[in-house]
């Protein structure tokens, strides 16, 4: 299955499916996957609060890469450290609002193989690596970890991701996450008169 494929499964139906080896991706199955994640970003900024960041195609399709890897990684289980490693890659540029939005096209999705990897091995290197992605991408990993200030500026820097990291953090009731000092403000103001109501941990 192409990189295409699979991310058109993945965008319509929640399922994929994965090669079984580590065979690289062609350039005309890359070129036909950024088209597809345009699409995709195309639809899904129409729910975004606010004017959407721009599309970073450099940054969607590596993270489509990191989560079609993610799979592959997940079912090859007699893969070596290195090989984790090179086919789990951070991205190599510096992270703004459109990579960070760009990238959450497909990183929403790593959460929950995160979930199931921890489930088939919690001291595995792809769960330490899945791990260490999820510290540089909070908008898209909730997790029960504080998110780094750092790694939250791009994210409370633009307006429609702020609101949207908001509105995640209250749907997943991410107690921890919400009383951090860069967020509470964030979310006492999206919850209202109506906190006592809607989270009584949280107020």
């Amino acid at each position: 299955m192409t990189l295409e494929e699979f991310l058109r499964a993945l965008f319509t139906t929640g399922q994929a499916t994965v090669v079984g080896q580590l065979d690289p991706f062609t350039p005309a199955d890359l070129h036909q996957a950024t088209l597809l994640l345009q699409e995709a970003y195309a639809e899904d900024k129409l729910h975004l609060p606010h004017t959407a960041p721009p599309f970073s195609a450099e940054a969607a399709l590596w993270a489509a890469q990191v989560l079609y890897r993610a799979v592959q990684l997940t079912l090859l289980r007699d893969l070596d450290d290195t090989a984790v490693r090179a086919s789990l890659t951070h991205y190599p540029n510096p992270i703004n609002p459109a990579v960070v939005y760009s990238a959450d096209l497909t990183l929403r999705y790593l959460p929950d193989l995160l979930h199931l990897a921890k489930g088939l091995a919690p001291a595995d290197v792809l769960v330490t690596r899945l791990r260490e992605l999820a510290q540089h991408w909070p908008f898209s990993f909730g997790g029960p970890e504080p998110a780094a200030p750092q790694q939250l500026e791009p994210v409370l820097g633009h307006p429609a991701l702020r609101a949207a990291y908001a509105d995640r953090i209250i749907e997943a009731r991410n107690l921890v996450r919400a009383q951090q000092a860069e967020t509470a403000i964030l979310i006492r103001e999206a919850l209202g008169h109506y906190a006592a109501e809607l989270w009584p941990e949280f107020n």
